[in-house]
């Protein structure tokens, strides 16, 4: 486990050098990971307003919220340290557990905003690596968490 823990804390390093390297993307970095929750919750909201994506938008909550309360509760638990100065703990990634989980949700009856929202989710965990908010494997364990979240949710309130 430790040279999990290893392979994993360099691989962030790597990522967060690669960024410090690139003009511009460390600034680009923080406002994606800081922008990424708040405009999920608009799509969510735009889906659940609108009738004809109103079923999906209220799976993808549902998967969300799923997803982010059992990934807090799970980091907490766990208290795995970030790369970053924050003291709470990261594994797994809340961020990672609600976008996956809401893309894969939403993905299931709207392909077109599935996709949009899995680009964005892959833009915006990658980021939150950039700027040291997590390590790869937090994102990894989250998305999982999300997958999971997502399948659970299509199988109690299945897609018509």
């Amino acid at each position: 486990m430790r040279t999990l823990t290893r392979i994993d804390r360099r691989l962030g390093a790597g990522v967060r050098r690669a960024s410090a390297a690139t003009p511009g993307a460390p600034a680009a970095a923080r406002a994606l990971a800081a922008g990424m929750s708040p405009a999920f919750r608009v799509v969510v909201a735009a889906m659940v307003l609108r009738r004809p994506t109103r079923a999906a938008g209220l799976r993808a909550l549902a998967a969300g919220a799923g997803a982010s309360l059992v990934a807090r509760a799970l980091r907490d638990r766990l208290g795995r340290r970030r790369p970053g100065a924050r003291a709470d703990g990261g594994f797994p990634s809340r961020h990672a557990a609600a976008s996956v989980a809401i893309a894969a949700a939403a993905g299931r009856d709207h392909a077109r905003i599935g996709s949009g929202l899995a680009v964005a989710t892959a833009a915006g965990l990658l980021a939150r690596v950039a700027d040291a908010e997590h390590e790869p494997a937090d994102i990894v364990a989250g998305a999982a968490l999300g997958l999971l979240a997502a399948h659970l949710v299509e199988r109690i309130a299945p897609a018509g």
